[in-house]
């Protein structure tokens, strides 16, 4: 059974939805699925689709969990996270600049890399971090994370997920 999450980390796994989404468009379109949850079915949407994401929710979204998180995290548990982000970044430039033949593998890597990147945190991360930081500094993340996902998510250039 999911653990409820807390109010100040729900801006993160709002948009952690929409990243599983994501994840899951892409596996069924690479399969060739006839239902891909409303994919496209060709390369180049697949590229252009997570493109949107990249720009509208997944660099902001890493950012403020590296700076955010970051530092209240134990030094085993930031390393990770920081190497998976810069993992799931490479693997889209990747996707973006490959030939058209050799999209599907990056395409493929990032949406495996990012469903187990975003249940790792959504199932232990942030409940350990939940149960660790001081109320007070969980109070600031996510006043934080409001203003950053949420408030800023109604301006220019991102869109609500």
């Amino acid at each position: 059974m999911a653990a409820k999450r807390s109010r100040e980390l729900r801006p993160l796994s709002s948009e952690h939805h929409r990243a599983l989404l994501i994840a899951f468009q892409l596996k069924k379109a690479i399969a060739g699925h006839a239902e891909t949850a409303g994919a496209p079915r060709d390369l180049d949407g697949l590229v252009a689709l997570v493109r949107r994401f990249e720009d509208s929710v997944f660099l902001v979204h890493l950012q403020a969990e590296e700076e955010l998180l970051g530092p209240h995290l134990d030094p085993k548990d930031a390393r990770r996270l920081k190497e998976e982000h810069r993992q799931l970044r490479e693997l889209l430039v990747e996707a973006r600049t490959a030939r058209q033949a050799s999209r599907r593998g990056p395409l493929l890597a990032f949406a495996e890399l990012l469903e187990r990147h975003v249940r790792w945190e959504e199932r232990e991360l942030f409940e350990q971090f939940e149960e660790l930081v001081a109320p007070a500094d969980l109070a600031a993340v996510g006043h934080a994370l409001e203003e950053r996902l949420v408030v800023a998510g109604k301006g220019p250039g991102r869109t609500s997920p």
